[in-house]
């Protein structure tokens, strides 16, 4: 039985009230103040009065909680990592080990072609060479990536003098990655092209409508942007023109009153009129000194990169030595929202209509629409297993409990994740050859007190599909958002055929 203090207001109990209703959940100020129709100020002052007593604390995200659930092995249903990790042991023989290394793309930005694009939680060209050497992949193979991102897998491939193969079916990766694995470029061409280009004259392109450009950008840093892309589109090699279009994109958010911290958001920058063409000059010169290094090394392999949707993309039969991926994360970054900037500007998208109907195509994230997510509740499910069964319905079960969650379906988001995932398992399986590696970089999440160990659930996809198991290795550790004492991981999962 918990001890109250004396002095607790009356408006206090009535948030306490909310809390233990939640069971730890979480619940902002905003939600409590919908939920008891009280002001914003009111639920402030009562939660600091609850947390000067002990009976409250907040934790990731502006998220408050009862303080006996600040220990999510207090809340009664609750299944962590150890549990999940136990039976996985116990039932397939593979233990999970630590190996930590460094895999996101931050190496990337000094790597020559790597650096021509970089996009927040992609894996590093480091890891994915290290991943061939690992699995003794040599000059001839071919090497596939289904969730392309930037084209690290790709490049790495093709500069080995492998055949790299990459899917994706965001636009604006695939443009990204086209451009770095095209290299037999005339390199006295694009510096011409790059002397005779005359962005001081008045532009006749417009902004994109449907953004806040005018917000987004100072008003002479918009104008020179417009003057820049209006300069670039009269450039008459379709090579050359799109490689100044990748280092025009690669500007747009360093001029801009944005940045990503990963997410997009505003910021106070001091960013210079004269920005855009100097920034623009720095990313060509870069990739002059990129082709002339690459192509002075002589033949090297290939790339095909396929823009569609990798449950859909087929391979010929057994062709494919390794697969190396990091499909999107099940509470991860929504990249066409992200993106939006580079998106627009390259005219790949009109309206914000459009990126949502991108999006709801795309392997699900928690900010798809609800209607996609209510025609997929209408639907027979694709995947299931006793781990996956059991998450959903617990998750089903706490959406109920909060009385204002930003949205109350997210089981359902979660079941379409993995049946999203499914059909490309099958797909690279049966591309694969005998022996043929399929790797995977992934992180687990903590969803409103659920925990749902990803890595492990596609390892059990994985062997269902007809893979065996070959490991698990653990990267790094990851802070929860939602609960920043709580420790995620992030894994590399191995799957032989």
């Amino acid at each position: 039985m918990r001890k109250l203090a004396k002095q607790l207001t009356l408006f206090s109990l009535e948030v306490l009230g909310v809390l233990e209703k939640t069971k730890g959940i979480g619940i902002t100020v905003k939600q409590l103040s919908k939920s008891l129709n009280m002001t914003e100020g009111q639920v402030e002052d009562s939660l600091r009065e609850l947390e000067s007593t002990g009976n409250a604390v907040r934790v990731g995200r502006g998220l408050w909680i009862d303080k006996r659930y600040q220990e999510l092995e207090n809340i009664p249903d609750f299944r962590g990592p150890e549990d999940y990790i136990e039976s996985f042991v116990k039932e397939y023989g593979v233990s999970l080990q630590e190996d930590k290394q460094k895999i996101n793309t931050t190496s990337n930005l000094n790597e020559p072609v790597h650096r021509w694009a970089r996009i927040i939680q992609g894996f590093s060209s480091t890891f994915v060479n290290s991943t061939l050497d690992r699995y003794g992949i040599t000059q001839g193979a071919r090497v596939l990536d289904p969730f392309l991102g930037c084209g690290t897998v790709p490049v790495c491939a093709k500069m080995r003098g492998m055949s790299g193969i990459g899917v994706d079916m965001f636009p604006l990766f695939t443009f990204m990655s086209k451009v770095k694995t095209t290299w037999d470029l005339d390199i006295k061409k694009i510096q011409r092209a790059k002397e005779s280009l005359n962005p001081k004259s008045r532009a006749s392109v417009a902004v994109p409508k449907f953004l806040c450009s005018k917000k987004q950008f100072k008003t002479r840093v918009l104008g020179n942007l417009l003057n820049l892309k209006q300069a670039i589109l009269s450039v008459d090699d379709p090579k050359t023109r799109d490689l100044f279009m990748l280092a025009f994109v690669s500007t747009l958010i360093p001029c801009s009153n944005l940045e990503r911290s990963p997410c997009l958001g505003y910021t106070e920058k001091n960013v210079q009129d004269n920005d855009p063409f100097e920034l623009f000059a720095q990313e060509i010169n870069k990739m002059i000194e990129d082709l002339q290094l690459i192509q002075s090394k002589g033949t090297l392999g290939s790339a095909m990169i396929i823009l569609g949707d990798s449950r859909q993309v087929s391979y010929a039969p057994e062709t494919i030595d390794v697969a190396i991926t990091s499909p999107p994360y099940m509470s991860g970054m929504d990249y066409v929202i992200n993106y939006k900037i580079e998106m627009a500007w390259l005219d790949l998208v009109e309206s914000y209509e459009e990126l949502s109907k991108l999006k709801n195509k795309m392997v699900v994230c928690d900010n798809v629409t609800r209607d996609l997510i209510r025609q997929f509740s209408k639907k027979d499910r694709v995947y299931s297993n006793e781990w996956l069964d059991d998450i959903v319905a617990r998750l089903s079960t706490k959406m109920k409990l909060k009385p204002s969650y930003r949205r109350n379906d997210m089981h359902l988001v979660v079941q379409k994740y993995f049946d999203d995932l499914y059909p490309v398992f099958k797909k690279v399986y049966a591309g694969l050859k005998q022996g043929g590696k399929f790797v995977i970089v992934i992180g687990d999440s903590l969803i409103a007190t659920v925990y749902i160990p990803t890595d492990l659930i596609l390892a059990k996809m994985g062997e269902e599909v007809g893979f065996r198991i070959e490991e698990v290795r653990i990267a790094r550790g990851r802070r929860s958002g939602q609960r920043t004492g709580f420790t995620l991981r992030e894994s590399i999962l191995t799957l032989c055929k």
